[in-house]
């Protein structure tokens, strides 16, 4: 090998040395962590093994669980799970957000909304083997006991308190509906009343009837009605919807003809509105006991004047107290 050569060969070996000499220092590959199946506990009732067992199941006094639908509960406790993490292969912390009747009550019943109260709790679910789990749970925050032991209870009972369930859940349903047709139909009830104000017949003198409130006076929340110097008391209301109502009402009559008493009348009613719209009614008094003719048309008076009598109302009611 000629002297050229061995230098050309020479210098790419003390290059070579150079660069993994300047070069940074490798590190060891992190090993990756351990995969593990997650590993959830059989949504259901659970209860301490021994001879109670099955009564604690069939009483469901002891925990329900049901991670997957966001929820453990038991004795006057009940939370709301906010995230799970696996711990290891079959282990399980559980963050939540309780409500503790017991707990609350304890820490500060003179509390007047205690039993709104919430509390940040952690449980710790553990498998045991295919049936059974072992479960710690904070109190206030606080694992103060240590964990015990919890059993699935058996299917039978799983399927007969799952059935409970749904049928509780259906009740509510059908309580709910109910009490939103209920409420439609009071709202339904409620518009078919004129509303309460001072009313007077249209003609030339319409205002200053209005103004002296001589005509009509209607207080359905009051209970009474002043018409054609007749003052009645309002003893019930039948609602004939859309629009109409009919009053059974005790009435004097100081300056009139007296209204029927309503023992002389076959349904005991003996005033009857009908809504025209919100500014306009026709009211009838009854005769020999029919509702007869074409009433007597009244308009709701302006906002001045039902101020005006509202002040006048108020006025009176303090100086008879």
């Amino acid at each position: 090998m000629n002297r050229d050569l061995r230098h050309r060969i020479l210098g790419q070996a003390v290059s070579a040395a150079v660069l993994l000499a300047l070069a940074p220092p490798a590190f060891a590959q992190e090993p990756l962590a351990p995969t593990f199946d997650k590993w959830r506990p059989k949504a259901g009732v659970y209860a301490e093994p021994g001879n109670n067992f099955q009564s604690s199941c069939d009483e469901r006094n002891d925990v329900t669980i049901d991670v997957s639908g966001k929820s453990v509960s038991g004795y006057e406790w009940a939370c709301e799970v906010k995230k799970l993490l696996d711990l290891a292969p079959g282990s399980l912390k559980v963050e939540m957000t309780c409500r503790d009747y017991n707990l609350a009550q304890n820490l500060d019943s003179r509390d007047g909304k205690w039993e709104n109260r919430l509390f940040k709790e952690i449980m710790f679910i553990k498998r045991l083997n295919e049936t059974t789990i072992s479960v710690q749970k904070s109190l206030n925050g606080k694992l103060k006991d240590p964990p015990w032991r919890e059993a699935y209870c058996p299917l039978k009972t799983q399927r007969a308190l799952a059935e409970a369930k749904l049928q509780a859940k259906e009740e509510a349903k059908q309580k709910a509906e109910e009490a939103k047709r209920k409420a439609e139909e009071e709202r339904a009830l409620k518009s078919a009343h004129p509303q309460d104000g001072v009313y007077a017949a249209a003609g030339s003198d319409f205002e200053e009837r209005c103004t002296k409130f001589n005509d009509t006076i209607v207080t359905f929340a009051g209970k009474s009605i002043s018409t054609a110097s007749n003052i009645c008391k309002i003893n019930r209301t039948r609602v004939q919807l859309p629009d109409t109502v009919r009053i059974g009402a005790t009435c004097t009559s100081p300056d009139a003809v007296s209204v029927q008493n309503t023992s002389t009348t076959s349904d005991g009613e003996n005033l009857m509105f009908k809504k025209i719209d919100d500014k306009t009614v026709i009211l009838w008094i009854i005769n020999n006991g029919h509702f007869t003719g074409d009433g007597r048309t009244l308009s709701y008076c302006s906002d001045q004047v039902q101020r005006a009598y509202a002040g006048q109302h108020r006025t009176g009611k303090s100086v008879k107290n």
